[in-house]
């Protein structure tokens, strides 16, 4: 956790430097900072305990199994969903962002109540048929679709690799192909080889910023048009999405994307209707919200499952110190987790009555840890500016501190923005989500109105953050790092509180929670 007191020292009435005192424990929720020295004693690193009951929970590339291998399957649709399907998603950032909206698998869902299907998203932003890099020690793709008894895969490739264009695209296809024919021949549900689904890549548009369609539209259909080919000749179903994307992009009252390339809201319920009628021959259903909310919220809670926050410490260097009691019993819970929304799911789509809240009671409790370092002594904001020893030219005051304005406690980084006004992000859920909990970290603005050289006012700018350990201003807004993600915020109706919240970037490393996505800046080319 991190703890802070600002503090502003001045000459003659002039801020001369500003900064934030931080200690940071990535076990407790009681350590404070503190303007004295301390001295911390560190325990004895943790040990694994002899038991084996935690270890089935954990998915590693070394030791993980992979499934076996038969005569490769065909796949013609309508897709064959039986009882208890389970369906995972992989390839690039069209899979991976769709978590965030849940269109497609609410569809799906509910055009099939008595299915009780499993949706399990394994996309990887950036991912390519011969590329996908992981943290260390962290399942590959194939590992994680035998972990999850996968019958049907739908795979999204091509954006990435468009940008070789012409030149590229043997190697692509020699690439593709070979992956493909692999997956065939896997047995990932132990008895027979997967349905298998090949997504084209979706169209680009012309924005006001770029014209992307422009730039791409011609590779990505001749992309598109390759990856039909490969999918005749492997005989795998096919789903053309470009195509009736750059019809619906070309109407332009309404933009499908946020960037010319990555779909927003509107963009992903199209693709999701798209998607649905290619792979199922029956009537697209009216859109049930409540079922929406729960597929994001479920893909949440495997996101945290599947690509942890410090997987050094789950799956790399530190497994064997930290990994078995911080982090196998969350997963085990987050599995748990998962299996409640799916259950809500089913339970809606087939219109049952559930309750306003999900009951997570099946829960075990987590076992405790004994690695922290303890807590520092707590001191007041005027016991600590009495320990400081202070050049005479120079004065020292408390500009703002978490007793006086409670919403700043654990925070990571501050800046002043044109106004004078002090922004600070403050991280309660470092170093990660625990299952059951929800992250509540802030952005928070302090300001001092009366000039007195103190904060009298305090907003929060937004909450529900992820570790936000860095932000910048731009673009009439905030850029807010939430890893694995690059968020921008905005305040667009004037009231001093964010309603516009997008995520721009995505895929960026989550090995350790405050080595990645952190203190960005502008250049003065204008690059962030």
């Amino acid at each position: 956790m991190f703890v802070i007191t600002v503090i502003v020292i001045t000459i003659h009435h002039k801020t001369l430097f500003s900064g934030n005192l931080i200690t940071a424990d990535a076990q407790t929720t009681d350590t404070v900072a503190t303007l004295s020295p301390v001295i911390l004693k560190a325990l004895p690193e943790q040990t694994q305990p002899d038991d084996t009951d935690f270890r089935q929970y954990g998915i590693y590339r070394q030791s993980a199994p992979r499934a076996p291998q038969k005569a490769a399957t065909t796949t013609k649709l309508p897709l064959t969903l039986n009882k208890a399907t389970h369906i995972s998603l992989i390839g690039n950032n069209l899979l991976d962002r769709s978590q965030h909206f849940g269109y497609f698998e609410s569809y799906i869902q509910q055009a099939h109540p008595a299915q009780q299907l499993t949706i399990s998203n394994l996309a990887w932003s950036a991912d390519t048929a011969d590329l996908q890099p992981r943290p260390d020690n962290f399942a590959d793709t194939i590992q994680h679709l035998t972990h999850e008894k996968t019958d049907v895969i739908i795979a999204s490739f091509g954006f990435n690799e468009s940008f070789q264009g012409k030149a590229g695209l043997a190697k692509f296809k020699e690439s593709l192909k070979t992956y493909i024919s692999d997956l065939q021949t896997r047995q990932f549900n132990g008895t027979s080889g997967p349905q298998i689904v090949l997504l084209s890549p979706i169209a680009n548009e012309n924005t006001a910023n770029v014209l992307a369609a422009t730039l791409n539209n011609d590779r990505l259909r001749t992309y598109s048009q390759a990856i039909q080919k490969i999918a005749v000749e492997l005989n795998v179903s096919f789903v053309d999405l470009f195509t009736p994307t750059e019809k619906a992009m070309g109407n332009t009252t309404t933009d499908l994307t946020i960037n010319g390339c990555h779909l927003n809201a509107a963009g992903y319920k199209l693709v999701g209707q798209l998607m649905f009628q290619s792979l199922c021959d029956i009537p697209l259903p009216k859109l049930n919200e409540a079922v929406r909310l729960t597929v994001v919220d479920k893909n949440k809670q495997f996101f945290r499952r599947f690509r942890p926050l410090n997987t050094f410490y789950y799956t790399g260097g530190r497994s064997k110190t930290y990994g078995y009691l911080d982090f196998l019993p969350a997963m085990r819970n987050f599995d748990l987790l998962v299996a409640n929304r799916n259950q809500r799911i089913w339970d809606l789509t087939q219109g049952k009555n559930v309750a306003k809240i999900i009951d997570d009671s099946n829960l075990p409790p987590l076992p405790d840890t004994t690695q922290s370092r303890g807590a520092n002594r707590w001191m007041s904001a005027e016991d600590e500016l009495k320990s400081f020893i202070v050049d005479p030219r120079f004065d020292v005051n408390l500009f703002a501190g978490e007793e006086e304005f409670p919403d700043i406690a654990a925070p990571i980084q501050m800046r002043w923005d044109s106004q004078g006004r002090l922004w600070v992000s403050c991280s309660k859920t470092y170093p990660h989500v625990y299952p059951g909990n929800e992250p509540d970290d802030k952005l928070v603005i302090l300001e001092d109105t009366d000039g007195d050289g103190k904060a009298d006012k305090s907003t929060v700018f937004a909450d529900d953050l992820h570790i936000p350990l860095s932000f910048e201003f731009g673009d009439g807004g905030v850029y807010v790092s939430e890893m694995p993600n690059l968020t921008f915020l905005k305040d667009t109706d004037g009231d001093g509180k964010a309603d516009l919240r997008r995520i721009v970037l995505s895929g960026f490393g989550t090995e350790d929670s405050h080595h990645a996505l952190h203190d960005f800046a502008w250049t003065p080319d204008g690059d962030l």
